[in-house]
């Protein structure tokens, strides 16, 4: 396998100075790297040398707009770029910054019966986008069912009118009632819920005349930006099972979680699987990018790296087919061996913000809510959606303005 490799060159001009000395102060912690230079200092020799105004030094070298030169760049196909909301609301939408929005929606919803579908809830929001907006989508997958034997269930979060705030089903109930579908049992913040096993064929299978359905309705819609693909994990979107000890992945695999080749057996499962959605979905929409969210899986980075790479490998992909970061931070102590993996990534990267900017535990505690955008343009980040809460309340418009500047300029 081709090992890919990132190398970034600093130039540092030469400044021809005469009695000046120039000192760096560089601090650099886990959180930040900050230069400072000092001012400059006329220095006496003594002999008269150092009291005259010295010559002004010439200007450093304009280096131009940055430009993010990922091999990704070189597809034909038109990718999003900018700020868009991560849900479409009527506030949202309003906000002078959005370039668009992000439509979710759960399989559950579109396809209530086997092969009957209902896109209404796709059309609710497309609705609310101003004439000109582009739109990405996410169809979420996940759990059929919850176990509502639960003790803990007392103590879960409702709405006003007394019902879960969780979803009852991601993916549809009906599927784990499918001859040959296997489930296994997991927890997703503390409630046992049902999850259909990503490498079953039938799940499989089921995934694929999904995808077809939505793709003969929309991929047409030159404003369909970006479409994500669909998973078996936590989110549904995301790709992980925060929260789930491994040996409960191990067993619904069929592993024996004491085989010294049960990690290894589990990690070509998950990857070959994830390779086959993700195909299904580029087939479908063969003229619109895709994205594959990653994330640690066995608290490791193998599985994430194996699937990017296939991506850059696999001609299959087309140049098309990139990686989503719905965990973008400003930090580094969170995964941080998957962020820099992914700094080093030679193709398309999507982004959500991991949370809303008044969540500061959330975010970098120098940088705060701006290092959210610093890291994004370090990892040439394309595309990034801050929650609606951002647009809503027009809390960091100057933000978003410079990333779609920064964005227009480095992705032209």
């Amino acid at each position: 396998m081709l090992k890919l490799q990132r190398t970034t060159l600093i130039r540092i001009p030469t400044i021809i100075m005469l009695g000046l000395v120039l000192s760096f102060y560089q601090n650099c912690t886990e959180f930040e790297v900050q230069e400072q230079q000092n001012a400059d200092i006329p220095q006496s020799d003594g002999l008269g040398a150092g009291d005259e105004t010295p010559p002004t030094p010439p200007a450093p070298e304009d280096p131009g707009p940055v430009v993010c030169n990922k091999s990704q760049n070189d597809s034909s196909i038109e990718k999003p770029r900018g700020t868009y909301t991560s849900v479409v609301t009527p506030g949202a939408v309003t906000n002078p910054n959005i370039q668009g929005g992000l439509i979710r929606v759960i399989w559950s919803d579109i396809e209530p019966t086997p092969g009957e579908f209902d896109f209404s809830k796709i059309e609710e929001r497309r609705a609310l986008l101003p004439q000109g907006k582009s739109w990405s989508l996410a169809v979420h997958g996940g759990w059929t069912s919850i176990d509502m034997s639960d003790p803990d269930l007392e103590n879960a979060d409702r709405l006003p009118n007394g019902e879960l705030a969780m979803a009852q089903s991601m993916s549809p109930n009906w599927l784990q009632s499918m001859d040959g579908v296997e489930v296994f049992e997991m927890e997703f913040r503390k409630i046992t819920v049902r999850m259909p096993k990503i490498w079953n064929p039938v799940v499989q299978s089921r995934l694929q005349s999904m995808l077809q359905a939505v793709a003969a309705n929309y991929k047409q819609d030159s404003s369909l930006s970006l479409v994500y693909v669909p998973q078996m994990t936590s989110n549904g979107v995301e790709g992980h099972y925060n929260g789930v000890p491994d040996n409960t992945l191990l067993e619904a695999a069929g592993l024996d979680p004491a085989s010294n080749s049960a990690r290894q057996d589990f990690e070509d499962l998950f990857v070959e699987a994830s390779l086959q959605v993700t195909k299904v979905a580029a087939d479908a929409f063969d003229n619109k990018p895709i994205a594959f969210e990653v994330h640690d899986v066995l608290s490791s980075v193998n599985i994430p790296k194996r699937i990017m790479d296939e991506f850059l490998l696999d001609s299959d992909f087309e140049a098309r087919v990139g990686i989503g970061m719905w965990w973008i931070s400003g930090r580094t102590n969170y995964q941080g061996e998957l962020v820099e993996i992914i700094k080093a990534y030679q193709g398309d990267l999507y982004g959500q913000v991991i949370g809303k900017s008044p969540e500061p535990s959330r975010f970098d505690a120098v940088a705060g809510y701006a290092g959210v955008f610093t890291q994004a343009k370090e990892l040439c980040m394309r595309y990034i959606e801050p929650w609606n809460y951002e647009f809503e309340n027009n809390t960091h418009n100057d933000l978003m303005a410079d990333f779609n500047q920064w964005a227009e300029a480095a992705f032209d």
